[in-house]
């Protein structure tokens, strides 16, 4: 009696596991995709909010930060940062003559809080390495946010992109707008040890009916 009652407090736990794990997951898919979902409409309704004319009209150097079409354009990101708490970043980029490679246009945060000789700037011209970010490049094409979490020198995020059009259509930038993504890494985390342990109580409830099967014929020896 005793033997069967391990066996089944061992499936107990496996079911209980294994719900907690499918839970975790369910979460997190919900979760991502809720997030994605809002950077896209946001990044989008910003876009459409940006002259694309001021945008080529800005030298891309350093000394352009402060400039008229610099300065109207860099007042626009601020205040989607105000209307949207969620949005840590909110910037311009635009091609270079480097497969993958962007540059900053404007950004709403140039410069670091604390700067010092190893910190990046987004002042314009300032290059990005976008290569391992393909929504990111996928942004002249259509609205879009990164189906993974990324992370860079600036922090860990979830992204969303949208192209800014000229009068013709044509996509002449992309604005991307981040949010901090700690809590999803700890929900991804979290996830990952749901998993080990329905593994360990799935190793365990298999194991149960072996050593029952093993001590019976013990007993049978006996």
């Amino acid at each position: 009696m005793k033997r069967f009652l391990w066996v089944f407090l061992g499936g107990l736990i496996f079911l209980a596991a294994l719900s907690s794990f499918i839970l975790f997951e369910y979460r997190l898919h919900d979760t991502f995709s809720r997030i994605r979902e809002r950077l896209i409409l946001i990044a989008s309704n910003a876009a459409i909010s940006i002259d694309a004319d001021e945008i080529l009209k800005i030298p891309l150097v350093q000394r352009s930060e402060g400039i008229p079409e610099y300065m109207a354009v860099y007042r626009k990101l601020v205040k989607v940062k105000e209307s949207n708490p969620s949005v840590k970043y909110a910037y311009i980029m635009t091609t270079t003559d480097q497969p993958g490679i962007l540059q900053y246009v404007v950004d709403a945060d140039p410069v670091p809080e604390i700067i010092t000789a190893h910190c990046p700037t987004a002042l314009p011209g300032d290059k990005y390495d976008a290569r391992n970010l393909p929504e990111m490049l996928e942004a002249y094409s259509g609205p879009t946010a990164d189906r993974k979490i990324t992370t860079d020198v600036w922090g860990v995020f979830i992204s969303g992109y949208a192209p800014i059009r000229d009068a013709s259509g044509k996509a002449v930038a992309i604005l991307g707008v981040d949010t901090e993504a700690g809590f999803v890494r700890n929900m991804r985390k979290d996830a990952k040890l749901a998993a080990r342990i329905a593994l360990l109580a799935g190793l365990l409830f298999l194991a149960s009916p072996l050593s029952l099967i093993k001590f019976s014929g013990r007993e049978g020896v006996n």
